[in-house]
């Protein structure tokens, strides 16, 4: 059989490696994106459902985040243990330095976290000292924000 037969299987024998990874022939024929689409450098975007991406400060990725939070547990710098917490008390954190926001009625202190935010501080403006649920769930609702902010907890509002 040489390279270019057919087996029984009806599938082509002696393809080359080449054909595997697409080959310089396949590679040059794949489009690339507009020069014009590119935002290298700029603070925000939209993407196709028109949410604003923000570039976020150096050291400020998920994973800093998150090295953070693995040497810090306790960034809300509550008492160690969930408080009880009032909406009247959620009311007076809401200013950049000391802010407070609830979801699925739980509190956070997101001073820490403000700057670590992907869609950026503005957003999250909306709902400081206030109860920003609905917020959330209608921008990331598949994100496990307790896990996030495990070490943002204060308590429970009630």
């Amino acid at each position: 059989m040489s390279n270019n037969e057919i087996n029984s299987d009806r599938k082509p024998v002696g393809m080359s490696i080449n054909d595997l990874r697409g080959g310089p022939n396949v590679r040059s024929q794949l489009r690339k994106p507009p020069a014009s689409s590119l935002t290298i450098g700029s603070s925000s975007s939209n993407n196709s459902r028109g949410r604003q991406k923000v570039v976020l400060k150096p050291g400020h990725s998920a994973l800093d985040w998150a090295t953070m939070k693995r040497t810090n547990k306790n960034l809300a710098g509550s008492c160690g243990y969930p408080l009880k917490i009032s909406k009247e008390e959620v009311q007076k954190h809401n200013k950049l330095d000391d802010f407070w926001i609830v979801i699925n009625r739980k509190v956070f202190n997101l001073t820490p976290y403000l700057d670590f935010h992907p869609g950026g501080i503005d957003i999250l403006k909306q709902c400081a000292g206030k109860d920003g649920t609905a917020l959330f769930n209608k921008y990331h609702p598949w994100i496990n924000c307790d896990r996030i902010l495990d070490s943002c907890f204060l308590g429970y509002l009630v």
